[in-house]
Formats: structure tokens, sequence, C-alpha cells
């Protein structure tokens, strides 16, 4: 019985590691075909200098590829890179010191796979695929964590166990592979190889033992209950793999290191009278190893696990780390931000309000702006005192989303706000009737404001049409994607040096595109 039981387990734990393996080859090889889009790209950019204008172009593109996470310019010589998208230029240039030739492709190209680096304060390794005078680096590489001892090579084509060139890993574990007698008996192997005239392999193991113990109750389980247990040892394992890969499992370990996979993007408010842009809201956006997570997903996930300030607090602080350097001289620009309502409650005021995030948007000169949802506004709850707390720090207070909750008029001039953003609903129906309901309620919404000294913001501008409607109903401010989209910080230091630029220039002149164009 506990061979049957070792039997079962050892399956699903080989069965396991194939796809594992499989996914992370997979995923070399697609980002080796990314890299293969870019080389003629990359090599007509002029002028190739590492000036500003080369390195704008060479981050324009690691962001539009989503597998690429810096690409290197080495110019006329073999292993000296120049400069790269992320770290700028070097001075003097790196040497990478002799790479794996041929390692990846049949052409031209020159790896350095997983190579030490000391010269880059914080980079402790790196892979480098080199074709012509640039070398791209992958975000998508790596080793699968949870195998104990694993090996990456090149094989000859059909012919899996014929070593052409090692790439990384324990040059003997092919010999281990070849000798062993199975998982029941040995430890557990999986290896993948692609198709192609350059067979990549990656061979993975783990040990028997650690399987073994990592599943003893279950065997011993097992032993008193055999049918039974048999089918709650498979339903272990496969729980044990989805925990890790849980959106509770990713964003926890997010937050305890930090923030890291949280992205800030930011989108632009706009006058609707003036047509500036006078502020931004912070939106965050989560990507890790196992890939995208959407707001929607990530943000109940947040609440669920009373991290909410800790996420805000992350947010905050990223996105005055890059906001810092570019609203250097610009008064009254205005960072929008959203508050969860659980936070400003009487229990987690004082953690909010003591904050440094708030000493530093100060010491920045940032002006911070508040925002909660109308639905978080409830009778009888300590919201107003809280608010009052941060408007006394320096920040403004904004409803968002308002008229989709059942907030009365009382309560929203009990909490004094300094802006009401019109929720997209009501926006939507002035492309089609002006005479809806929701966009008389967006008439009902001004008055209230004008009578309390309240400036309006209309959100999810989509048209001119919409946008013609609300200028001429005198509306404040304006978002929405016919003005932007959310963007990361690259795009919007270059949508906002676009606006200063037309308004510097005059009407006559001829203005020259900045690349690339955010739409």
């Amino acid at each position: 019985m506990m061979l049957v039981a070792w039997t079962v387990i050892s399956v699903q734990g080989k069965a396991t590691l194939k796809s594992q393996t499989t996914e992370l080859l997979n995923k070399w090889v697609q980002s080796l075909e990314d890299g293969d889009r870019l080389y003629a790209q990359l090599e007509s950019i002029r002028p190739a200098d590492c000036g500003p204008d080369h390195l704008r172009r060479l981050n324009t593109i690691v962001f539009h590829e989503n597998s690429i996470s810096n690409i290197w310019y080495f110019g006329a010589e073999t292993t000296h890179a120049q400069c790269s998208s992320v770290f700028g230029a070097f001075d003097p240039p790196i040497d990478l010191g002799d790479p794996t030739r041929g390692l990846f492709s049949t052409d031209d190209r020159v790896t350095w796979y997983n190579r030490p680096i000391s010269a880059i304060e914080g980079l402790y390794t790196l892979t480098v695929v080199k074709k012509g005078s640039y070398g791209v680096s992958f975000t998508r590489t790596g080793n699968l964590a949870v195998a104990e001892d694993d090996q990456f090579y090149v094989a000859d084509p059909g012919d899996p166990d014929k070593i052409r060139s090692q790439a990384s890993g324990n040059p003997d574990l092919l010999t281990a592979y070849k000798n062993d007698f199975g998982p029941m008996v040995g430890n557990i192997y999986a290896r993948a190889c692609s198709d192609g005239s350059i067979s990549l392999c990656y061979l993975t193991m783990i040990s028997s033992v650690t399987v073994l113990w990592e599943n003893k109750w279950p065997l011993t389980i097992f032993f008193l209950f055999s049918c039974i247990t048999g089918f709650l040892v498979s339903q272990r394992v496969n729980r044990i793999v989805h925990k890790m890969r849980s959106p509770a499992g990713r964003i926890r370990r997010a937050v305890a290191r930090g923030g890291a996979g949280f992205v800030p993007y930011y989108q632009p408010i706009m006058t609707l009278e003036a047509m500036e842009c006078q502020g931004c809201e912070v939106l965050a956006r989560f990507e890790d190893e196992y890939g995208k997570l959407y707001p929607d997903q990530f943000i109940a996930t947040i609440q669920e696990l009373g991290l909410t300030w800790e996420f805000t607090e992350i947010i905050i602080k990223k996105a005055l780390k890059d906001l810092s350097p570019l609203l250097a001289g610009r008064p009254g620009f205005k960072v929008a931000v959203n508050f969860f309502q659980a936070d400003l409650e009487d229990d987690r005021i004082q953690t909010v309000i003591g904050s440094p995030v708030f000493k530093l948007a100060a010491d920045a000169k940032i002006s911070l702006s508040c925002e909660i949802l109308e639905t978080g506004i409830r009778a009888g709850t300590s919201i107003a005192k809280s608010l009052e707390y941060l408007r006394s720090i320096g920040c403004s207070i904004a409803i968002d989303d308002f008229g989709t909750g059942y907030s009365n008029l009382a309560q929203v001039k009990a909490l004094k706000p300094d802006l009401i953003k019109i929720d997209k609903m009501f926006i939507d129906d002035l492309t089609h009737n002006s005479d809806t309901a929701r966009s008389a309620f967006i008439n009902v919404i001004l008055d209230l404001a004008s009578a309390q000294g309240i400036s309006v913001c209309a959100e999810g501008i989509e048209t001119m049409e919409q946008l013609a409607a609300l200028r001429n109903r005198s509306v404040d401010f304006g978002q929405g994607y016919f003005f932007a989209k959310p963007m990361p910080i690259q795009d919007f230091s270059l949508y906002l040096l676009e606006k200063a630029m037309k308004r510097r220039i005059p009407e006559t002149e001829r203005l020259g595109k900045l690349f690339p164009l955010v739409r």
C-alpha cells in the first residue's frame, strides 16, 4: 500500500515538475523570438551615440516589449557595453568578458548567460543575447525555484542526450538522469527541449527524500486508510502548487518585499476651460514572475488580507519618487491617490496620518489629493473627522465615483470635499441623449457644487461630444481616454513635456512630434 501511495506522489510530482520546466523553457524560447524581431529595428536607430535621444528610443522599445528588461549598446566593440536603456551611458564602457558564441543560434549572435558582474551596483548576474551592435536582456529568464538541481544546455537537434554546448547548472545532471531508474526508486527529473535547428534543453531535479519528507503524514494516513488517502495526497500536492501561485500569496509576498511587482501608472487630469494638465490620478498595476493581476483582482485580495494601508503607502512612495523631479517648478499640480475607507476609521487613521509619506510629499512640494469612493460614505462613521486630519496635514479631499452610492446631500456637505468626481456612467449618457435622467443629474451635481464652493471633475471622457457638453456646463476638470490612458512614468513625463512645448511655441510654428506619442 505504501508503494501505491509513493507511486501516486512521485508521478504527480513529476507531472508538476515537467509542466513547470516546460513553461519556463517556453518563456525562454519566446523571449529569444521576441529578440529576433528587435535586432533590425535596433540597428536602424540613429544617432546611436548613447545620447539622450538614443537612450529614450531604447527605453521606449523596452516599455512596449513585455519580455525585454534591458537593451545594451556595444557599438563597434564586441564585448564592451557603451550604455544600456536601464543604466544609461557607461564611462568607461563595461567589458562583459568572453561570450559563449552561438549558444542559442546558428547565426552570428553571441550570449552571456547568467554572467556575474560587479561593475553595476545591485546587479549580480545578467543574461545578454547580442547580435550586431545591440544586446537584449530578457525578463522571463531564470531557473525553476523549486528545483534542487538543474542543467541548461544546447543539444543536437533530434538527440536531447547529446550536449553541444553547456549553458549553466550541473553538467553531470544529464548523466544522472539517463542512469536513473524512475521517480519511484530514485530522484524526480523533468526535461523539456525546443524544436528547430537549435535545440534548447532544460533538465530539472527534485530529490525523492525531499518529496518523501514533505508528504510523510499523508503517507502514514494512506497506510491506515489506503484508498481514501491516495486521493487526498494528489489533492494536497495540487493545493501546494496552487497556493504558491494564488493571488493572495503573490500579493502578500509583494507587500512584504516593499512593493515588488507594483508599478504606479498616471492618468492626466485636465482643466476643461484652458485644456491644461493640472494634475494626475495615480493608479496601480501589478506583474510578477507568474504574470499580471488586474486591479479588480488584486484590490479585492488586498482588502481581504487587511493590507490596504500598506499597499497605499507603497504606491504613494513610488509615485513620489517618480514625480519629484518631474513636478519641480509646477506649483499647484495635484497628485490624486485612492484611499480605502477602512483606513479612515478611528482604529487606523492615526497610523495613516503618522506615515512618513506625507512629510516626503511636503518636502517635495507635491500636493496630494485623497480620493474616497462615495460608496465608502456611511452615516455615523468617523470619515469626516479623518478627512479633517488629512486636510490639516496638507491633503485636499475628493469624492470619487460620485452618483454611484447612496449618500445624501447632507452627508456630502459634512465632508466638505474640495472636489467631486462624477462617475463615468453619467458621462456616457452625454454621447447619446443630453435629456436623460443621468445627464440631468449632472446639472444637480453642478448646482450642489457651486453652492458649496466645490470643484467638479468628469471621469471617463472618451469623445469630443462629451467634452463639448461638459465645457458648455462649465465643468472644472476632466479625465479619460479622450486625453490619455493611464501610463507609466516614462510616457507621462513625455506627455507633460509635449503639453509644455505646445504652450510655449506659437501656433504658427511647426512642432515636431516626440517619440513615442501617447494616445
